[in-house]
């Protein structure tokens, strides 16, 4: 039987270069790692079993010579097949920067927000050419049908979408990119449809948008 490929599953965005940690490895080591890769979270793993989670705030308590073994630890894993928004949404509740993914106890690599950003860049409509626009509806006129109709008719596409509520608003800022950037008409239409546009954006810098959108939702999502 042929695999099925899940494409918005973790396991679709695990780093497998990401560095680990021994249970014998001293604190100050790790330290030195986590400032190499830039990372606050590191997994512990000895012969492929995940131990936990170490953060870089719970080791600057310790000495620097005592072993990860006397470290206290988190155990924030995900399973391989939990999907794209669900990984997102974890790391935005346990405020980390690494998730371990983890299968019968054993490690089969992680998930770093760096390679959510680039997956969601190539698979979730990100990083597609065009233009973002960003609306704001009542959640009751709220109808991404009416809106998909509307855009297609003015001949564009949505290539992705998110929607938010706003915060002290009764409004929801719904957020989403078209495969063009020649919008004029579109926006016209989009207004004639008594659509209150609330910005958009013809950039460019794809790269440096994606980073804000995705940094906006991650504290969206903290408690």
């Amino acid at each position: 039987m042929k695999e099925r490929k899940y494409t918005m599953r973790a396991q679709r965005m695990l780093s497998l270069d990401l560095p680990v940690l021994a249970l014998t490895d001293q604190v100050a080591r790790a330290l030195d790692v986590m400032d190499e890769f830039k990372l606050m979270h590191l997994p512990v793993v000895e012969e492929d079993v995940y131990k936990g989670t170490v953060s870089e705030e719970a080791l600057l308590e310790l000495d620097t010579s005592a072993l990860i073994a006397e470290a206290p630890m988190t155990s924030d894993a995900i399973a391989p097949d939990l999907h794209v928004y669900d990984v997102v949404a974890r790391m935005g509740w346990s405020d980390v920067d690494l998730l371990p993914v983890v299968e019968e106890g054993l490690y089969r690599g992680a998930v770093d927000r760096a390679a959510v950003l680039r997956f969601m860049a190539k698979r979730a409509g990100w990083g597609f050419p065009g233009s973002t626009i960003v609306i704001e509806v009542l959640p009751k006129d709220l109808s991404p049908a009416e809106l998909v109709r509307i855009v297609e008719a003015d001949g564009a596409q949505i290539t992705s979408f998110n929607v938010a509520p706003q915060e002290d608003s009764e409004f929801l800022e719904v957020t989403f990119k078209v495969n063009t950037e020649e919008i004029e008409s579109l926006m016209a239409t989009l207004r004639r449809h008594e659509f209150t546009v609330q910005s958009f954006y013809n950039a460019p810098e794809l790269e440096d948008e994606m980073r804000a959108r995705f940094n906006a939702f991650m504290r969206y999502l903290q408690p």
